[in-house]
């Protein structure tokens, strides 16, 4: 706004003194002009305040904005983290998971291989088992048969001391009583003596009486148990046990025709004979003719379905030699 001044040839406008022209501007134009400059610095001024005020709220929204990409960041950072060790952790119980599948699938494949050469092993012990059986079974046989002989002997011998000795208690029991003082029991003779037996009978020989070593009825019985053929007959000797007379049932057996082989699988109680025959025969009815047994009875339960047939046999105690007599 103009203001009048004392001072001639000066004005002052908006506070500020100017010094007259001689031929100056229109002053209300100078003034309208200068208001408008003065209204719109005031808005350029207003203006910059609030684009001052809108940079400092930029500036702090940028900081927050910074820290809370921080936070995110960190926040993700450790998720991220802990996803990872979630996908490791999982990631190794699957990876042990299948090294046990495998390794059990290999101990698997290791023993069935195991086993496979143990089924192959044990087929080749059985075959040579079976070949060394089938070589040395015919000298077996023979051996088996001189010791048959041999013990036949044996007991040939032990039935004369046993006479003679009978014979020597008889003559020293029909002395007088003052010169039988030293004489045994009858029956009985000095543990020391050779050729001790128990005479119950001439002629009938205990399995234990006769000490027959349970070494030898092992090799009575012929070395081919591993042979799938089963016998016809199986012949089972009832107590009392004469081995003489069983060997002579055998040897008597193994004379017939029909008959390929016989065993005996020695028992103290019962042995047994087993029979393998050529061609059928009415064994029982064989069996009662012989002088050996006294009888004979058959299990009608056994036999069938390429089973044995059973029987019984019971000794008659009598020898050949007795018998012909």
């Amino acid at each position: 706004m103009a203001k009048n001044n004392k001072k001639n040839g000066v004005v002052e406008l908006w506070g500020h003194e100017f010094k007259k022209a001689g031929e100056g501007l229109d002053k209300s134009e100078v003034v309208s002009f200068v208001g408008e400059l003065m209204e719109k610095h005031e808005a350029l001024l207003k203006r910059a305040e609030h684009l001052s005020s809108l940079t400092k709220l930029a500036e702090k929204t940028i900081v927050e904005a910074d820290n809370v990409a921080k936070q995110v960041q960190s926040e993700a950072e450790e998720q991220a983290k802990a996803e990872a060790k979630a996908i490791l952790s999982e990631a190794e119980e699957q990876a042990q998971k299948l090294i046990e599948e495998k390794r059990a699938e290999a101990l698997a494949r290791v023993n069935r291989e195991v086993e496979a050469i143990k089924d192959k092993a044990q087929q080749q012990a059985e075959a040579m088992l079976e070949e060394k059986t089938k070589e040395i079974q015919p000298e077996l046989r023979n051996n088996i048969k001189r010791l048959y002989g041999e013990l036949l002997t044996q007991l040939d011998s032990l039935k004369e001391q046993v006479v003679e000795l009978e014979k020597e208690l008889d003559q020293k029991l029909s002395q007088p009583p003052a010169r039988t003082s030293t004489v045994e029991e009858p029956g009985k003779v000095d543990s020391e003596e050779p050729g001790k037996v128990d005479s119950e009978e001439p002629g009938k020989v205990n399995m234990e009486a006769g000490k027959v070593d349970n070494e030898f009825l092992e090799l009575i019985r012929p070395a081919n148990e591993t042979d799938e053929a089963e016998p016809e007959w199986e012949l089972e000797i009832l107590p009392p046990i004469d081995l003489t007379q069983i060997l002579d049932i055998i040897n008597h057996l193994d004379s017939l025709a029909e008959v390929e082989q016989t065993e005996l699988i020695p028992q103290m109680d019962k042995p047994t004979i087993t029979v393998f025959l050529r061609q059928s025969i009415d064994l029982v009815d064989i069996l009662r003719t012989l002088p050996q047994v006294a009888s004979v009875t058959e299990d009608k339960t056994g036999g069938g379905e390429g089973k044995p047939r059973k029987a019984q046999i019971e000794l008659s105690g009598k020898t050949v030699t007795q018998q012909s007599n």
